[in-house]
Order: C-alpha cells, then structure tokens, then sequence
C-alpha cells in the first residue's frame, strides 16, 4: 500500500507559496519583502544540505550546503542593515566563505588534514583582503603580497596532495593486511 503514495515537490509548493506571496504584494494586499524570506530559506537549504552530508558523509553535500548557507547569511545581513557592509566585501566574503566550507569537510573527517590547507590559505587571504576594506591594512600591500607569494599557494597544495595520496594508501593497506580494521564493534 506504501508503493502507491506519490512523493510531493516541495521545491514546487515552495515556488508556488513564494509566487503567490510576490503576486499579492504587487496588488498591495499585502506588504512582502523578498529578502526576508528568500535568503533566510536559502540558510535553512544549506544548513539541511550540510546535516545530510555529514549524515551520508557525501563532502559535494556538505561543501556547497556550507557555501550556500554562508552566503545567504551574508546576503541576509546585508539586506537588513544590521551591520555595515560595503558593497566589496562580496570578494574577500568569497574567499572566507570558501575557505570554511574547506573546513567543514575537514570536520567531517579529522583523517583529511589536508584540506586545511586551502582553509587557512583562503581564509587567511580573505581576512586580509577585509581588513584592507575596512581600511585595517592598505590594500596595495595586500595586494603585492598575493602577488608575490601566490606560488607558495602552487606548494602547498601539491604537498598536501601528495601527503594525502600517501595517507589513503597506507589506509588502504593497512585494511588488506588486517581484515578486523573496519569491523571492530562500536
């Protein structure tokens, strides 16, 4: 009896509910603001799509759940004007915003140390380049020091693919050798 229940679109009762919402602000019956609902289901989207990735331990879940839900906050701030945010803040936003999501996979498994890597480089790169637009550090020193030191970018992610290959190949067989690695009980 359960095979013939239909499955329901919630994305489609989601468009349907947002559009009639959109449509009755346009005729004046009621007052709508589209960024006040719009970015704070876009958090929710991403905080689910995170929760599912960590629960079926699928990293594409949790990356682009995480880089959604921080910009929608992002967007929902700036919306509401609680803080002061300039309007090129989206550029070092971008390299914060991926540089946690790099984290979040990180979290996901402590075994990946390497993502740290891109974490603390865009993170760090991010920073600078915020505190530059809030007039913290000038931007031209911010600037050349990307431009100079950018191949140690090149370096680090190379030996933090290499380390990684060699720590999944060790794993690897050091599961063939002792077959109780992955069954011991929990």
């Amino acid at each position: 009896m359960n095979g013939n229940i239909k499955k329901v679109s919630w994305f489609g009762i989601v468009l349907i509910v947002l559009g009639l919402f959109m449509l009755l602000d346009r005729f004046d019956l009621i007052q709508f603001h589209f960024s006040s609902v719009f970015w704070p289901l876009m958090i929710l989207l991403g905080i689910m799509a995170v929760a599912r990735g960590f629960n079926q331990n699928r990293r594409g879940k949790i990356f682009w759940g995480t880089t959604l839900f921080l910009y929608s906050l992002f967007f929902l701030l700036k919306s509401i004007d609680y803080f002061e945010i300039y309007g090129q803040t989206i550029f070092p936003a971008t390299f914060i915003i991926f540089g946690i999501a790099f984290f979040m996979l990180y979290i996901n498994n402590l075994k990946d140390w390497p993502f740290l890597i891109p974490t603390i480089l865009l993170t760090g790169i991010g920073a600078a380049f915020l505190l530059s637009e809030y007039g913290y550090i000038y931007r031209w020193d911010v600037i050349d020091a990307v431009r100079i030191y950018w191949p140690v970018i090149l370096i680090l992610t190379g030996v933090g693919l290499l380390f990684r290959r060699y720590n999944t190949q060790a794993n690897e067989a050091v599961q063939k050798n002792d077959p109780n690695v992955g069954n011991q009980p929990k």
